[in-house]
């Protein structure tokens, strides 16, 4: 390995996740630091990103060291201790450290991950996924609603507080809020396990489930995309508490229900564009008025 790459800060980050070149790998292979970054790298591996205070460690095995201060050949060892286990430590904590992606109220974030998958994430979500090691074990963490074009490679397993969905290669669309639980896919096929692994299914283009007070009904869909992408959310017979919790994501609103079932079902759509369109579309029709609170606009009272 040459000068170049021995100052290449970004070198092993890409020698972890396999993404060096075939003559950069083979110039490294023949160099005696390769064989002790295998060792480190093996056992940073084992590691779960424990919460490890590096400082506190470091003064324990000073003080060990003190105690030592006559047995000059035992400084020598805990000194050798200290450094590697240090460097072990926080080469662990850093290659299991997470890449994270929000959106806030009424945003979309496009994201393409390391294996070129790509993600659109809806307003008011979240998701999570290791920094490293991502194309042999390509696994994240779900809060809100996304859409998937994944890459063809190793399985690609989404979890979420239902359950995970596992695919190879495919598009498909989740949506897991607080109230409700919903999966679409577009092409190929995915497999869903829910949470306690009591129920597995199999969806194909066009089928998808919905969770509901634990209950998983099937559904059928012929888009070819999910309509929030193009800022649209369509509802059919779905409980009104679900589309306050969406009206809420896009918007940014908390709604006061105390005098209104929110267990009606509700048909029909409503834009991104206006708050007050949406509104419109969305309460009217069922006979629900709404106010706004004076000293708080973003608080709604729905009667």
């Amino acid at each position: 390995m040459d000068e170049k790459h021995n100052i290449d800060d970004t070198f092993l980050g890409r020698w972890i996740d396999g993404r060096l070149t075939n003559d950069e790998l083979a110039a490294f292979k023949k160099t005696k630091a390769y064989k002790q970054f295998s060792i480190i790298n093996k056992e940073a591996q084992l590691l779960e990103s424990p919460n490890i205070d590096i400082q506190t460690a470091l003064k324990q095995v000073k003080s060990k060291i003190q105690e030592q201060q006559k047995k000059p050949k035992v400084i020598k060892l805990w000194y050798s201790i200290a450094a590697a286990a240090i460097v072990v430590i926080s080469l662990g904590i850093f290659f299991n450290s997470s890449k994270t992606y929000n959106t806030t109220y009424g945003e979309q974030l496009a994201i393409v991950l390391p294996d070129g998958s790509k993600v659109q994430l809806n307003a008011n979500s979240k998701i999570e996924h290791k920094r490293f090691y991502w194309t042999s074990n390509r696994q994240l963490k779900l809060q809100g609603e996304a859409y998937f074009d994944v890459e063809k490679g190793a399985d690609f397993v989404v979890n979420t507080n239902y359950g995970n969905v596992s695919v190879l290669g495919t598009k498909f669309n989740i949506r897991s809020r607080k109230n409700s639980f919903e999966l679409k896919c577009f092409e190929g096929s995915v497999r869903f396990d829910n949470t306690n692994k009591t129920s597995s299914k199999i969806l194909k283009p066009n089928d998808g489930i919905r969770i509901q007070d634990d209950t998983i009904n099937t559904t059928k869909q012929k888009q070819s995309m999910p309509n929030w992408i193009n800022n649209k959310s369509i509802f059919q017979t779905i409980p009104l508490k679900d589309v306050l919790e969406e009206l809420e994501a896009q918007f940014g609103v908390q709604f006061k229900t105390e005098t209104v079932n929110i267990n009606r079902t509700f048909s029909g759509a409503f834009t991104h564009a206006s708050l007050e369109q949406a509104l419109e579309t969305t309460l009217v029709p069922m006979g629900i008025t709404y106010k706004f609170t004076k000293n708080d606009t973003k608080i709604i009272t729905l009667e």
